[in-house]
């Protein structure tokens, strides 16, 4: 950042005049280290030279503001962008419903919603994906299955993402033969479970003791050149270590680990 900030200043001291794309490099690099004061400071040094923040800055800005929890913030900037005449596109929403959501303000991250809806923007998958997402973590499972169910109604159709959010859900609510059905559904509804899918579901199985379907799932995996990320390998060690699983699974497990893992230390 340091390096990036001297020649930023080099520019200026040489009279050149950087523009609305270089000062939001710049802000992109602060907001991404997490020095949202910086950022914030470069950021009203835009307007006090004449110039006007675009989509981008402002995204980069509401972005970074989120990231660390100020949340205030970052609606006020989103105000504020509306109030200058600059319309959000839908990385801004986007950005607002995943901030807002990832920092537990599930409410009023529908109620925007609810008003995009209003507005006739284009409700996406990504969108939906965001706010099940969001629910689901927050504990409101009720809110996630209504959004699920309300894709087949805008004439949207799930993503293997929208499963997968909607599988890990289910599973941390112990809902495992909810999350078993749903990873069934995939399949029939013409949208193959994923890398992703097998690890959230064998994730659900161990957390929740479901250790007889834990085998099978194995099988399919690897019958699917599949293989296990860190977090669900370390589940299933433990469990063999605590003896909740027999230990000849670790031949198939060993199949299952990509070259990544084996090489860590």
């Amino acid at each position: 950042m340091s390096k990036a900030k001297t020649i930023f200043d080099s520019m200026v001291f040489r009279g050149l005049v950087p523009d609305v794309v270089s000062y939001s490099s710049l802000l992109n690099g602060y907001c991404k280290s997490l020095k949202i004061d910086e950022a914030m400071d470069l950021f009203n040094e835009i307007t006090r030279k004449g110039l006007k923040p675009n989509v981008v800055t402002y995204n980069t800005m509401i972005q970074g503001l989120f990231r660390v929890g100020r949340c205030g913030d970052a609606r006020k900037l989103f105000d504020e962008m509306h109030g200058k005449g600059q319309m959000p596109d839908q990385l801004t929403y986007g950005i607002i419903l995943k901030g807002l959501c990832s920092n537990h303000q599930i409410e009023e991250a529908l109620s925007l919603f609810h008003l995009m809806c209003d507005s006739k923007l284009n409700m996406d998958i990504v969108v939906y994906n965001i706010l099940i997402d969001g629910a689901s973590k927050c504990g409101k499972l009720d809110i996630a299955k209504a959004l699920f169910k309300d894709l087949t109604n805008k004439g949207l159709h799930p993503s293997a993402r929208t499963y997968n959010v909607m599988i890990g859900g289910l599973c941390r609510e112990g809902l495992v033969g909810d999350a078993k059905d749903l990873f069934l559904k995939m399949e029939e509804s013409g949208c193959p479970p994923n890398n992703v899918t097998y690890n959230v579901l064998l994730q659900g199985y161990l957390k929740n003791k479901h250790n007889d379907d834990v085998e099978m799932l194995l099988h399919e995996m690897d019958g699917r050149c599949y293989s296990l990320d860190a977090t669900t390998l370390a589940l299933l060690l433990n469990q063999i270590a605590a003896g909740l699983l027999h230990n000849t699974l670790l031949e198939m497990i060993s199949k299952l680990v990509p070259k990544e893992l084996m090489d860590s230390p």
